[in-house]
Parts: structure tokens; sequence; C-alpha cells
């Protein structure tokens, strides 16, 4: 038996006495295996401590698991795309909108309908379902809050980018598949509405479930499943639709960010809502500062200011020569004036 105080407790311990509250009212019962939801209870009953079985021994399940890897998956994702360094950032707004998702992150994460999502989305294909999860729910979050949305549309944003996905749950066989026939194409455009519905079933609030309903449709109504188009298509759609599309071409087609980029500039306001578009790349630092790239011109350097220009244009210093070669010269190209030149790689 361990008497442990409330901040020492862990998912899975077991309860060696009945817990009760001031007023005498049972509260949880000696056994009850602890979750996140009945800590959470417990503190807000200003319960101080309470005698464990056995602190060394957790009866944890997959989604009290799932609670502590998905606030530290999401931190990690949003620090390597926002450090907390000033001049590592777009703009001074995207340091704050950072901070404010790294502070939601834990409270999102009490959430076991989420949890539970999540668990399933990790356990049909870690990369393609999990992973790409996690970056886009960071992205829409960060695109959010640059829109100047408020703390409760943030925390719809980053559900919505979590769970856009779990329809595809009802058909883990389409999840690799590339190349589809018009019959496995067909099943596919029914995952925003599965998703739809399994959200309502587990009571995830509508408008989170109205975005993963959405989040295929297109700005000019060419998308799925309904064909709706423009303002009709609820804001965190649109912006989860552009966070899922970047994420997905980078974290799994092998597409470069240039490109992937490019492909978001070409379709803002014919598949994507311009507005949404703008914010994105305006404030989301796609290549890090101070990281090494190759240029289209095969010379090599390290981007030095990200800050200067808008858009994927960042200032880099050239090290390397076209065949590799250090150079003595100070070199200094500037992509927002060089616009035919463009980051080929990521060394």
């Amino acid at each position: 038996m361990s008497m442990l105080n409330i901040v020492e407790l862990k998912p899975g311990m077991k309860l060696e006495q009945t817990v009760y509250s001031k007023g005498d009212k049972v509260l949880l019962s000696s056994g009850t295996i602890l979750s996140i939801r009945n800590i959470e209870k417990l503190k807000e009953y200003k319960i101080e401590e309470v005698d464990v079985a056995d602190r060394n021994t957790l009866f944890i399940s997959p989604a009290d698991k799932m609670q502590e890897s998905l606030v530290k998956d999401f931190i990690r994702v949003l620090r390597e795309t926002s450090p907390k360094r000033r001049e590592a950032n777009k703009n001074d707004n995207v340091i704050k909108v950072a901070a404010q998702l790294e502070a939601l992150i834990p409270k999102i994460a009490t959430k076991e309908e989420v949890l539970n999502f999540m668990v399933e989305l990790r356990i049909i294909d870690k990369v393609r379902l999990y992973d790409h999860s996690i970056y886009t729910a960071v992205l829409s979050g960060l695109v959010a809050g640059c829109l100047g949305l408020g703390i409760e549309d943030m925390i719809c944003a980053v559900i919505g980018g979590l769970l856009h996905n779990v329809g595809m749950a009802e058909m883990p066989t389409l999840v690799r598949c590339d190349e589809m026939n018009p019959q496995q194409e067909s099943l596919y455009k029914e995952h925003p509405t599965y998703g739809y519905y399994f959200a309502l079933q587990k009571d995830i609030p509508r408008v989170i479930a109205n975005c993963i309903q959405s989040h295929h449709e297109l700005w000019n109504g060419s998308g799925f499943p309904k064909g709706i188009a423009g303002e009709e298509i609820p804001l965190l759609a649109r912006i989860v639709s552009v966070c899922e599309h970047y994420s997905s071409a980078i974290m799994y087609k092998n597409i470069p960010p240039y490109m992937a980029i490019e492909e978001l500039y070409g379709a803002s306001g014919f598949y994507y809502d311009p507005q949404v578009v703008n914010a994105f790349v305006n404030n989301i630092p796609i290549y890090p500062l101070g990281v090494m790239v190759r240029l289209s011109t095969k010379e090599v350097g390290i981007v030095s200011n990200i800050r200067k220009n808008e858009g994927p244009r960042p200032i880099v210093k050239i090290y390397f020569n076209r065949v590799n070669r250090p150079i003595t010269e100070d070199k200094i190209i500037d992509l927002g004036k060089e616009r035919t030149i463009f980051i080929e790689e990521i060394l």
C-alpha cells in the first residue's frame, strides 16, 4: 500500500481504499483502476492524496496510454514546426499561438472519446493515420490561431485535425492503396461520412463532426461527399483540408515541401480557400531556421533568415557550389527576389 499525492497518480493504478468527498460521499471505491477521467474527478473534488495498492504496477488501458503519447507527440511536432526561439518563427504571432496550443493539448488529451479514436488510428497505420493526424492537427491549430479564431475554435480545429480520418477505420485495406479502382474509390469517398457518424455516436461536438465530414470538400464544389462549395464548407473543414493536403504530401507521398506549397498556391481560390492558404504559407515556417538545404541551382547552404519574406521564400547563405566544393566568397541568395530558384532538398 502506498499513499500518493494526487499529482503522482497515473492511469492504471489501483485504489487500495475508498475515496470520500468532504461530505462523506463515495467518489471512488477501493479496487477501482484509475483512469484519466476519475483522476480529473479527484482533482475536481480537491482530493490531495489517496492509497494505491502498488505504485509500481499499472493496469493501464490503451486509451490511458494514448494520453501520454498524444501530448508528447503533439508537443514534439509543434516545437519542430514552431520552435520557441523568436527568430525561428515567421512572426511573433505564431509564437503566441504555439504557446496557446502547448497549453491546450493536455486538456484535449483528457477526452477519452478522442483518445479511443487515436488508439484505433495508430493500430491501423501509425504513419498514414496516426502520425499524419498529429501533424495535421498541429498545423490546423496554428492556422486557426493565426486567422484570429478563439480558443474554443482552436481546440475544435485541433480535434478535427486529429480525427479527420477516423472514417478510414471502416476501410483499413484502402489506407495504403495509392491507386484505386472505381469501386475502391467510391468506398473511399464515403470515409468522411463514416467519420461524421462515428464522431456523433461518441458524443463528439457537431462542429467537429461537420469538420470531419467536410474535410475533402473543395472551394469550387468538386470535392466530396456532398459537393458543397466556398463558404458553404465549414471554416474549420477548410483549415483542416489545407493542412491535411500539405501533411500527406510531405509525410508519405514524398513530395518536397516547396512543391507541396506550390500546389497550395496553385489551387488557392480554386480548390482551397485563399484566406486559409495565405494564413498557412505566411505563418508556418516550412524551412526551419538553420537547416541545410540544396537549391535548384544545386548549390548548398544554410537557411539564415525566415522572417524577411512572406511565404516559403527564406534567405539562404551558400557554402558549397553546384559540384559540392566549398566557396570562399560571401554569397547570399534571397529566394524572395530570386523567384526562379527553389529549395530542392533538406539535407
